[in-house]
């Protein structure tokens, strides 16, 4: 059985984001995984990375997604990409959780940690502006989350989704993308 992990990093808890966790998620549960939620708008923590030497410990609410995380075999983050980068909070949640003095063993040349064996997922949701520089760069989501952090920590593979703009629930690209995101909930890719 799966264990998978949802992280939600739209900050403004969007009725859009919601709509494209829960498609994965009902996909998920069809392929018998068990699920935990992250909500980063909802944690209550400091997103500035702390210095070596001046860390005061994790906040509960940190510790309590680091227990999900190396409890998942699955990460799915939900992150909407606004002005071709994401939210300074949703960045300070993947530099906490992932500092070497947390999760790293910081006594070899190279990092070793306890995510190998995991797959992830990355949906970015674009607005209009976001989409037209996405589809010449692809950066923001790419060098912040997939490149600096996960694969870093041994995560393998990261599959990735560029989801364009949503104006409407009800139009048909957004109900292309909420059968997709089904299917790869039942396939947990």
């Amino acid at each position: 059985m799966k264990q998978v992990v949802i992280i939600n990093a739209d900050i403004n808890k969007g009725e859009t984001t919601n709509a494209l966790i829960n498609a994965y998620r009902h996909g998920a549960e069809g392929g018998q995984a068990v699920i935990k939620d992250i909500v980063i708008a909802n944690l209550k923590f400091n997103p500035n990375r702390q210095l070596p030497g001046n860390n005061t410990g994790l906040e509960p609410d940190l510790a309590a997604a680091i227990v999900k995380l190396t409890w998942a075999s699955h990460i799915v983050v939900f992150c909407p990409v606004f002005k071709e980068s994401i939210n300074f909070k949703i960045k300070g949640f993947f530099d906490r959780i992932f500092m070497p003095d947390q999760i790293f063993v910081t006594n070899q040349p190279k990092f070793s940690n306890d995510f190998r064996g995991r797959s992830a997922r990355i949906v970015s949701i674009l607005d209009e502006a976001a989409w037209a520089d996405w589809q010449q760069t692809q950066r923001a989501t790419y060098l912040s989350i997939k490149r600096s952090v996960l694969e870093k920590c041994n995560i393998k593979p990261v599959h990735t989704s560029a989801i364009g703009h949503i104006y409407s629930l009800d139009n048909q690209y957004a109900q292309k993308w909420m059968k997709k995101l089904y299917s790869f909930g039942i396939k947990l890719i």
